[in-house]
């Protein structure tokens, strides 16, 4: 039974197939185009059609000879032998009708196939090349930040020639991210090494690396973090170029961040390798900072001493809010204007009560020998009453004569009230300076701010701004200059023009001061009460023309240190620094060197205000003080800024209008501690608050301008509308 049926299968599978005995079926050609057109009657030809098509169809077989006799050769399958048989000649008598040939199914499917591609490839083509292809193939929605570029790839995908066709031109290698980069950095400037770690160059971040190797070791990363360095340690040289999509990812949202990065993505790269702030990092060693304050401020001797002084009592401040404030951002605490903070205390002192003397001397007449200046060394009338040095202000306006500075160098450190008889160099230089001085007072009131300021200038070694003049002059007028001389040099103008002219010195003359009036039942108001509040004016009268501070931010002392702090770019280095050290001194008028620093680097300058953040300066640190300042405990700012507890001699030195140390701020210490790093940790871990190294450093790294798109100039329609 079980050989019957395995029989019966196997025949009636072999019935379902093609026989292929030439003598049993036609053989069917399916890797042909075309089959035979009765093929569909199942009586298709033996020869079937050719490869074009044509039917080539003549006679249902070919008689064979054998002897003298034709013999039929049609198959089996077809009926065997014709009665009829060949005709005489050999041919069959027996013709096949002619067909219409038929695309087979293979020929078929070839076409669908070829025809789904050519229009899939015309739509893609239609599709790509119009302008609206972009929005089909783009990965993902722009974030929020990149949404005005549109449509437009090829604003950050470089060989695209603003539509997808243009991909077709470029091979897939030249779509390279290093060039997507510099597309990048059209709207984003990141400095001299854009590209580079930290938009460093090798030669800057190279003594970075050194130091904190040096410092903190190498740590000890998780295992996860060493594989991910071991991937990442081609750009640990510090030369390899970082394309930008490798830390920021586009294409994942409008909400999307594209700064934000893992402690491992930030980590993999550093030579020193840790867990979390709580567990490796290093302890904090420059926070805050090391470099004296711009402002010299010492809040131990304050908070101890001056606060609790029962003058002080009304307008102390009782919270470190009280004088300081976070900048427009929220990330640096800066200090508030003098006004608030300081001028309750300290706006009289400014204006001259506390300084050692409450002017500035500006042009003093200087006391001369009149024992030997005379004869062939005489200098003409001169006020018998001067008892005062050649002063450093009319010493600097005079050596921007350059006919004078051989006379000034002649007589640097001697007393001109005592000069050596025998001495003529020195006699000769004295005379010289007299009329040197004479000269300046006539043109000073004959040509006016402009010969004072021709004479800044030329000290000076450069051009002045507007702004500059303003504040070196100070509004000097000639009532000041002929109010304080007239009395002194009567023949002021004879003598200077026979002087020029003729080469003629007016005899010595001592004048001695006009008697003062006898002051009647009310004692008249001194010179210095009527400046109270700043201006020129004359203390005795006759040879000394001063200027009174007006207060804080006074616009004269400014200048004028401004000019001569980098004595040693001006024409007579010596003599603008003796004006500087006369201005900056502790006691002196203004009492400016008292609080303002002098910053030696990069370019030595006096620090005018308190520290305000660049706001396109980014530094590897960053801090929000706003953010914190809800969590200040009873403490206030001192929770996280603990006092050292002790005043520094040095601050107090310093703090003192009678002090005569120097007005440089290297010896001024901070009265706060270092922060700990388990301050910031307390609060700063996992599952907690967040503690990835982007909440506290930048990556890039430097002073970086925004750009400003060009612009045209549309000019403006006239007023009646009409061009």
């Amino acid at each position: 039974m079980g050989i019957w049926h395995g029989s019966y299968h196997e025949a009636t599978a072999m019935s379902r197939l093609q026989e292929f005995g030439f003598e049993k079926s036609v053989y069917e050609r399916p890797n042909q185009k075309w089959v035979c057109g009765h093929a569909r009657d199942g009586k298709c030809c033996l020869a079937g059609p050719d490869a074009h098509g044509n039917c080539t169809a003549t006679t249902e077989c070919r008689p064979l000879r054998k002897g003298d006799h034709w013999h039929c050769t049609r198959p089996a399958f077809l009926g065997g032998p014709c009665a009829e048989g060949p005709l005489p000649d050999g041919a069959c008598c027996r013709a096949i009708p002619k067909c219409t040939p038929i695309r087979s199914l293979r020929s078929w499917r070839g076409l669908t196939v070829v025809l789904a591609v050519a229009v899939t490839l015309a739509l893609l083509f239609l599709t790509f090349g119009s302008i609206h292809g972009n929005r089909v193939i783009s990965p993902g929605e722009l974030s929020f930040s990149h949404s005005s570029v549109g449509r437009d790839c090829s604003q950050c995908h470089g060989p695209l020639e603003g539509r997808p066709a243009g991909w077709l031109t470029a091979s897939a290698g030249s779509v390279a991210a290093h060039d997507n980069s510099q597309l990048c950095l059209n709207c984003h400037p990141l400095g001299e090494a854009p590209l580079q770690p930290h938009s460093l160059t090798a030669a800057r971040l190279s003594p970075l690396t050194e130091a904190i190797l040096k410092r903190d070791g190498a740590g000890t990363p998780p295992p996860s973090l060493e594989l991910a360095s071991f991937i990442a340690s081609p750009g640990r040289s510090g030369e390899n170029n970082i394309a930008c999509a490798t830390c920021h990812k586009e294409h994942r949202g409008n909400e999307a961040d594209l700064k934000k990065l893992t402690n491992r993505q930030c980590q993999s790269c550093h030579v020193t390798q840790f867990a979390s702030l709580e567990h490796g990092h290093p302890q904090f060693s420059d926070y805050a900072f090391h470099r004296p304050t711009r402002i010299l401020f010492d809040h131990q001797s304050h908070y101890q001493t001056h606060f609790k002084d029962a003058a002080a009592k009304n307008f102390a401040p009782d919270s470190c809010l009280n004088c300081h404030q976070t900048d427009l951002r929220g990330g640096t605490m800066t200090v508030k204007s003098f006004e608030t903070v300081c001028a309750s205390c300290h706006d009289a002192q400014i204006k001259g009560k506390a300084a050692v003397a409450p002017g500035i001397a500006f042009i003093v007449i200087p006391q001369m020998d009149d024992r030997v200046l005379n004869g062939q060394y005489a200098i003409g009338s001169w006020p018998a009453d001067a008892d005062q040095p050649l002063k450093p202000f009319l010493r600097l306006l005079l050596s921007a004569d350059p006919a004078m500075r051989p006379a000034l160098n002649q007589l640097e450190g001697t007393d001109l009230s005592n000069l050596p008889k025998t001495n003529t160099a020195k006699l000769k230089a004295a005379q010289s300076l007299a009329w040197g001085i004479k000269s300046f007072l006539f043109d000073l009131e004959t040509l006016g701010q402009d010969e004072l300021l021709k004479r800044i200038t030329l000290s000076a070694g450069r051009t002045l701004t507007d702004h500059e003049k303003e504040g070196l002059v100070a509004f000097i007028s000639s009532d000041a200059v002929r109010a304080t001389f007239t009395n002194t040099f009567t023949n002021l103008q004879n003598e200077v023009l026979d002087y020029r002219n003729h080469g003629k010195y007016a005899a010595t003359l001592m004048v001695p001061s006009p008697d003062v009036a006898k002051p009647g039942p009310v004692k008249p108001a001194a010179p210095d009460a009527w400046v109270n509040q700043g201006g020129w004016y004359s203390p005795d009268g006759l040879f000394n023309l001063s200027y009174h501070p007006r207060g804080h931010a006074d616009r004269f002392l400014s200048s004028w240190m401004n000019l001569t702090v980098d004595a040693d770019h001006t024409q007579d280095p010596g003599r603008a620094r003796a004006v500087f050290k006369e201005l900056s001194a502790p006691g002196a008028a203004g009492l400016c060197s008292k609080c303002h620093s002098i910053e030696e680097t990069p370019v030595r300058q006096v620090n005018w205000m308190a520290f305000h953040p660049d706001p396109i300066e980014h530094g590897f640190n960053r801090f929000s003080h706003s953010a914190h300042l809800s969590l200040l405990d009873t403490s206030g700012c001192q929770t996280c800024h603990p006092m050292n507890g002790t005043v520094n001699p040095g601050n107090a030195a310093m703090a003192s209008a009678s002090a005569t140390t120097s007005h440089d701020a290297s010896s001024f210490h901070g009265s706060f501690m270092m922060i700990d790093k388990r301050t910031c940790a307390t609060c700063h871990r996992p599952n907690q608050v967040r503690d990835d190294c982007l909440v506290c450093h930048n990556y890039h790294i430097g002073r970086f301008e925004p750009l400003v798109a060009n612009s045209k100039m549309v000019p403006l329609p006239p007023p009646n509308g009409k061009m």
